[in-house]
């Protein structure tokens, strides 16, 4: 299998429900038992401010830039996002930030059988951050996630759309705001 993944194509963002979303039966999207709905475990207000995290990979389509999510579609580009507009499903891309941002370590490419096969998966936790996994049974790659960095991409999300200053204030990062509220 020729491996085709490019890391420079892989973003994380944050992506926000509208009411409009939270409201439609269309919400509720299983396959074979699972919930492909990216606020399926989020209360409904926090799913409306702060969205959740999402890996997405970012595609040109007719001198359009799309960001695909992977993870929570059933089939390819079945939810894909444009930064900060809502897309067809309701769904709101509100930050985007490269994969290379949060992850400097260099791709390691693993075969995913070899990993089953020889029970390995353990072994990589200790060596890598993440690492990329290719099947030649399911003729498929992933970005495998070992670290999280979800905390951290939250917050530079709430920092680029309150302000630095906000974001202390409110988180109590701020020692000056602190002090003055003890």
């Amino acid at each position: 299998m020729k491996k085709t993944l490019d890391i420079n194509d892989y973003y994380f963002g944050v992506i926000t429900a509208t009411p409009e979303y939270l409201k439609s039966a269309k919400r509720t999207r299983l396959l074979n038992g699972v919930d492909y709905d990216p606020f399926y475990d989020t209360p409904d207000n926090e799913a409306l401010i702060f969205g959740v995290p999402t890996l997405l990979k970012k595609e040109t389509i007719n001198n359009k830039t799309i960001y695909i999510d992977e993870y929570h579609s059933r089939y390819p580009k079945e939810i894909t996002y444009s930064l900060k507009e809502k897309n067809r499903q309701g769904l709101v891309l509100a930050y985007i930030k490269p994969f290379t941002d949060y992850y400097s370590e260099e791709p390691t490419w693993y075969l995913e059988e070899d990993i089953v096969k020889n029970n390995t998966f353990l072994e990589l936790c200790e060596k890598h951050t993440y690492y990329i996994s290719y099947s030649k049974l399911h003729k498929s790659e992933a970005i495998i996630t070992l670290e999280n960095y979800e905390e951290e991409i939250m917050d530079d999300y709430l920092k680029d759309l309150l302000g630095d200053e906000l974001f202390l204030q409110i988180t109590g990062q701020n020692k000056e705001y602190v002090k003055e509220n003890i």
